[in-house]
This record gives C-alpha cells, structure tokens and sequence, in this order.
C-alpha cells in the first residue's frame, strides 16, 4: 500500500483499471458515473443555451434544416443526452469490446428509476441522436421533426437524469473514497 499524505490506502484514482473492473458495486460504479456526467454536463451546457418561448425550448419541428447556431445547440443537446440516456440503460460498453468481456449494466447500476429507464419517446430520440451525428447519403428531414410534447419530455427527461446522476455520484464517491483510504 502506497503511503498518501500519512494516510495508508489500498490504490488511487489510476489503479490499474484491470485490479478493479470487476468491482461493480464501487469502482465500475464510479467509473460509469464519471462517464455519464461529464456527457450529461456537455448536454447541460447546450440546453442552458437553448431559445425558449413562452418557458418551452422550441422544438425542432419549428426550425428550418439550416437554423443557424441555435438549431445547432438544440440539435447537440438532444443528441447528446440520448448518449447519455442509452449509456445508462444500454451499457456503457465500446463497439468492439468482445461480448464475453461485455457487462450489463443493469449489474451497475439496478436502480435506475422507470421513468429513466423506460423512457417512452425513446426510438424518436434515438433517430433524432443518428441523424445528427451521422452523415448519410441523403438529408434525414423526417428524423429531425420532434414535435414540442417530445421536446418538452425530453426536457423533463434532462431534469430527471441531472438530478439522479448528481445524487448515485455523491453517494458512489464517498464509497470510492472509503475504498481508497481503507487501511
């Protein structure tokens, strides 16, 4: 055990991730959350730009295909808190980590609320979250009409995911901490 400002602990922040992967409870746990929170800022920081009228941001359905940077800032918000959502539901897992190496993760976090989890706008959204990122032969006009019920629960959704996010982060990293100043 290394020896850290006189106090013993069992490894830091950069153990060797092959040590602890398999720890779910606590160091995959954190790990995960440190991923889908610092997405979920970038999502954060986009949807505190966005044009709202009348209190709701406005949808997507009401912008031209060419709407400018506003557009833009919407179009990255959605799509970045599908990432987000379907990091957290999905998995977390890279396209080519063989699937016996892969974790469900459910495993990680079971507590995921049903409102999170069973999101209903979900196939829009994730439709939406390909048609910005990926460039294809043709202009995906129809995917990029989310109608303002879809907008406004995907609102809802944000708030949701922000909060719970923030609240398993601060338990998850006093558990973390305990792990690495445990003698």
């Amino acid at each position: 055990m290394a020896d850290f400002k006189g106090v013993n602990k069992k490894g830091n922040y950069f153990d060797d991730w092959e040590l602890h992967k398999n720890d779910y409870h606590v160091w995959r746990k954190f790990w995960a959350l440190c991923e889908l929170r610092r997405k979920w800022e970038w999502a954060d920081w986009f949807y505190k730009q966005l044009d709202r009228t009348d209190g709701e941001i406005v949808a997507p359905i009401y912008w031209g295909i060419a709407g400018g940077t506003q557009y833009m800032k919407l179009c990255l918000w959605i799509a970045l808190l599908k990432s987000v959502h379907e990091g957290l539901t999905e998995g977390l897992n890279s396209y080519d980590t063989p699937k016996s190496e892969r974790v469900d993760i459910s495993k990680v976090f079971p507590n995921v609320p049903k409102g999170i989890r069973d999101f209903p706008e979900s196939k829009k959204f994730k439709h939406f979250r390909n048609a910005v990122f990926h460039c294809q032969w043709h202009p995906m006009i129809e995917k990029f009409k989310l109608s303002q019920e879809i907008v406004n629960k995907i609102e809802e959704l944000h708030k949701k995911l922000g909060k719970w996010l923030k609240d398993e982060f601060e338990k998850c990293r006093d558990e973390f901490k305990k792990t690495l100043f445990n003698s």
